[in-house]
C-alpha cells in the first residue's frame, strides 16, 4: 500500500486536533490505526512520528496566537508574568518539552498560550514543542499499534479491518472529548488546596 496518502491523513488529522486548544491528545491513536492497514516497518513508523509530531507542532502555533490576541488582558496574570520572566531560562523550555510529551493530560495548552501573551520566541517555542511532540509520538505510537494489532488479532474472525479503526477511533474521539470538557483549572486548585491541607496537618502534629 502506498503510504504517502496515510501520512498525509495523519498529518492533516494532527494538526486539525492539535489545532483546537485542549482538544489534541487522540492524534497518535489515528495515527497508530492506520498503520494498521499497511506493513507497519520500522520507516513507516518512523515517518509516522515525524509528520504527526510536526503536525501537533505546527498546530499549536494557534494556542499561542490565541494568547498573542489577548496578551493584554492576560499580562496581567500570575501566570504570564512567570513566564516572561522565566523566558531565557531552562525551566521554562523543560517544562514546555515535559508538556508536550506528557499523554492524556492537555495541560500544554495553557502554556501555548502564555507563551504568545508573553511574546516568547515563536521560533524557540516551536524548536522545543517539537522536541516534546517527538518524544510522545516515539513512545505512544509503537505502544499503541501493538495494543491495536493484538486486539484486532483477537477480534479479526469478527471483524473486518475497516471496521475495527472506525469503531476505535469514535472510541478514541469520544475519550478526547471528554477530557475536553474537564475543567483542569477546577481539578488543580482542588488538588492544590488538598496537599496544602495535608502539610498542614503534618506540621501541627510537630
Amino acid at each position: 500500500m502506498n503510504i504517502i496518502p496515510i501520512l498525509i491523513m495523519d498529518s492533516f488529522v494532527s494538526f486539525i486536533s492539535n489545532a483546537v486548544p485542549f482538544f489534541g491528545e487522540a492524534y497518535t491513536v489515528y495515527a497508530s490505526l492506520t498503520l494498521l492497514s499497511t506493513k507497519a516497518s520500522t520507516l513507516y513508523i518512523a515517518l509516522a512520528i515525524i509528520i504527526t509530531a510536526l503536525g501537533a507542532t505546527v498546530s499549536k502555533n494557534v494556542s499561542y496566537i490565541l494568547g498573542y490576541a489577548l496578551r493584554r488582558p492576560l499580562k496581567r496574570t500570575s501566570a504570564v508574568k512567570l513566564i516572561i520572566l522565566l523566558s531565557n531560562k531552562a525551566p521554562l523550555w523543560i517544562l514546555v518539552i515535559i508538556l508536550a510529551a506528557l499523554p492524556g493530560l492537555p495541560l500544554d495548552d495553557y502554556l501555548y498560550i502564555g507563551t504568545g501573551a508573553a511574546l516568547i520566541s515563536p521560533l524557540r517555542l516551536n524548536a522545543y514543542v517539537l522536541i516534546g511532540k517527538i518524544i510522545k509520538s516515539s513512545i505512544e505510537i509503537p505502544i499503541e499499534l501493538l495494543l491495536f494489532s493484538s486486539l484486532y488479532g483477537i477480534l479479526r474472525p469478527s471483524i473486518g479491518l475497516t471496521t475495527f479503526q472506525i469503531i476505535m477511533a469514535i472510541t478514541f474521539t469520544a475519550l478526547a472529548f471528554i477530557i475536553f470538557r474537564i475543567d483542569w483549572i477546577k481539578i488543580y486548585i482542588k488538588l492544590q488546596n488538598r496537599i496544602g491541607c495535608i502539610t498542614k496537618n503534618k506540621n501541627e502534629d510537630f
